[in-house]
């Protein structure tokens, strides 16, 4: 019987050869020719069956060292690409956290404590739009600074989170105009919530799931926070349940909690304009008729006028209610149902 180590030993030389260097071309034959006529001298048999069977096993090699080939190539066009997001404002990023979690890159662009009423973009800001695969956006008005920028390039994607929110409206010099502050409901944060799962579902299949669940979760959490939100204003007796505010804000919130605006210091649904002193003479014979309790100013609009104001009536000034924006990170009022709660505590402090 023939001793077959030579042919094991010119295959494994043979499978060195063509895993090492499988770009060489005509090298690599030259020597696969040199090896097969020596294997053939060796074992006296013809070199066509040896060829035959090296070639048979050169396939399974082939395409191991193929799949292998430190699997780079294969898995990388595989790899799942982080989708890059850009929310405009401060409660749509909050939103946009509890259902994404880690899944994105997410940029905020209005940060916590900024008036989105009066909020400009900078230019890194801009650069963060132009990057985005996918850009949240409020619309009603709060955001109209990025129009221009989206004009100006080509977006995959463009969202307004609050489509399909039943908005309140107010009168303004004669006209009526759309409350752009509807976060400040929680029934309006579950559309908002569905919105961004939709979205994000639409360009990231992959982690549909994940958005998902984390949509149906959060918007349990929202319904929780409805709940303890007017148990707490169920402790204000009802004859004081009158809020006036710095700017026309929480009329959402008055209404989904059983509370009465009364008045508002700046009125307007924007911080943008600027009461006469006619709008500040009525606004304190309401508070004197009404017997308001307090004047809520907002931690993202100077309140000096509010104090000037609640000083002349005689009245408590709540300075830090959160009217525009969030909290800090790690203040409790950082996500929408926490702000929600921090203000329905402070309103409900003022006015027992």
């Amino acid at each position: 019987m023939r001793d077959r180590r030579p042919l094991a030993g010119a295959l494994r030389a043979l499978c060195h050869v063509s895993q090492c260097c499988p770009d060489r071309g005509a090298p690599v034959k030259k020597i696969s020719a040199l090896l097969i006529l020596s294997i053939s001298a060796r074992l006296r048999v013809p070199a066509l069956p040896i060829l035959a069977l090296i070639g048979f096993t050169f396939a399974g090699v082939g395409l191991a060292a193929c799949s292998s080939d430190d699997g780079t190539s294969a898995n990388t066009s595989a790899q799942h690409q982080t989708l890059n997001v850009v929310a405009t404002t401060v409660q749509i990023t909050a939103l946009t956290k509890q259902v994404a979690g880690d899944k994105i890159q997410l940029t905020g662009i209005i940060p916590p404590g900024a008036d989105a009423h009066e909020f400009e973009p900078t230019s890194g800001d801009l650069q963060a739009i132009e990057r985005a695969d996918l850009i949240l956006r409020h619309g009603i008005g709060l955001d109209d600074w990025i129009d221009d920028t989206l004009k100006a390039g080509d977006h995959a994607e463009i969202v307004t989170v609050t489509e399909g929110v039943a908005l309140r409206t107010a009168e303004e010099d004669g006209k009526t105009v759309d409350d752009p502050h509807v976060w400040h409901d929680p029934a309006n944060d579950k559309i908002m919530v569905d919105n961004v799962a939709a979205a994000l579902d639409k360009l990231d299949s992959t982690n549909k799931s994940t958005y998902d669940a984390n949509a149906f979760a959060y918007k349990a959490q929202l319904d929780d926070t409805r709940e303890q939100v007017q148990a707490i204003i169920n402790t204000i007796p009802p004859a004081n349940r009158k809020l006036v505010t710095n700017h026309d804000a929480l009329s959402y919130f008055a209404n989904a909690f059983g509370l009465q605006v009364v008045g508002a210091v700046i009125p307007s649904v924007s911080t943008e304009a600027e009461p006469s002193a006619q709008d500040t003479a009525a606004l304190l014979d309401v508070i004197r008729r009404e017997q308001v309790k307090a004047i809520f100013a907002e931690s993202s609009i100077n309140p000096k006028l509010a104090t000037t104001l609640a000083n002349d009536a005689g009245v408590r000034i709540i300075d830090d209610l959160y009217g525009d924006s969030l909290g800090e990170p790690g203040s409790g009022a950082d996500t929408v149902d926490g702000m929600l709660l921090a203000n329905a505590r402070k309103i409900a402090d003022a006015l027992k």
